[in-house]
């Protein structure tokens, strides 16, 4: 529960919110999902509306699209469907959680918190996305390099998602969950840089893993150079190895084996995604 003397600020300018919190139990409030989590909140001494920042924005300069911290999953799943543009962040967002929780949950709050449960991460990790933060450390790293280091736990404010769209890529995403609207026991998500029926290159990502994330890079390196094909795709299925963390559903064993799958399934999508 949050306290009731919670102090509200409602800045104007992103540089504004990003010297707020850092004072002692200020955060960020974009859709409130997070608030809304079943864990002590006595902590939290005031919320930054970041109703007012113009972040809620998805536009495209050049072959990169930028996506404000502020946009929610639905907007980002409108916009993909009415544009066919990164279709594989639609595919993967349009099964997180609930219609009414997509029409809340942002962006940006759900890149810095990083929940086991985001559908968010894999693809865009597999699509080589980059963050634009303002806070302790300012700047624009890989999403990758974000989500691996003290980054993520710094006190910064997230400004936008950007992705650079190529025509030579083949991608794709794999959820596994028991019911469409419940958490991802776990997400993977592929992106193959091709050169016609060639893998110049591959990002493949795996979410919801008990390190939270994991690139394959092993299996990654099945592929460069070569076209994919069913042996390829067994023999980097072999080396995959995978740690999750058991629960009252399933075990780790269960999940790694089920993974197992869902990747072979994966790959063998883009192979015929190629023809």
């Amino acid at each position: 529960m949050l306290p009731n003397s919670i102090q509200w600020y409602f800045p104007t300018k992103v540089k504004e919110a990003a010297k707020l919190i850092h004072k002692d139990g200020i955060i960020l409030h974009g859709g409130g999902t997070k608030i809304l989590e079943p864990q002590p909140r006595s902590s939290v001494k005031g919320l930054v509306d970041i109703s007012a920042l113009g972040l809620n924005y998805i536009k495209v300069t050049g072959n990169i699209v930028h996506i404000g911290s502020g946009a929610t999953f639905a907007d980002v799943v409108a916009w993909s469907r009415d544009k066919k543009r990164l279709t594989v962040l639609s595919d993967s967002l349009s099964h997180a959680a609930s219609t009414p929780l997509r029409n809340r949950i942002t962006i940006g709050g759900s890149i810095k918190d990083f929940p086991m449960w985001s559908n968010l991460y894999a693809p865009l990790l597999a699509l080589d996305a980059k963050i634009d933060i303002i806070g302790e450390r300012s700047g624009i790293f890989s999403l990758e390099e974000y989500a691996t280091s003290p980054l993520i736990k710094s006190k910064h404010l997230v400004r936008e998602i950007r992705v650079v769209e190529k025509h030579d890529i083949r991608s794709g995403v794999k959820i596994f969950h028991v019911v469409r609207f419940e958490y991802p026991i776990f997400t993977i998500a592929a992106a193959c840089t091709m050169d016609k029926n060639i893998v110049r290159d591959a990002r493949i990502f795996v979410t919801g893993v008990k390190k939270k994330l994991v690139r394959l890079v092993t299996a990654e390196k099945v592929f460069r150079g070569h076209s994919i094909s069913d042996e390829l795709i067994n023999s980097a299925a072999n080396q995959v190895s995978l740690t999750f963390v058991p629960d009252y559903k399933f075990g780790a064993a269960y999940k790694e084996k089920v993974a197992k799958v869902y990747f072979k399934d994966l790959l063998r999508e883009i192979k015929e995604s190629i023809r």
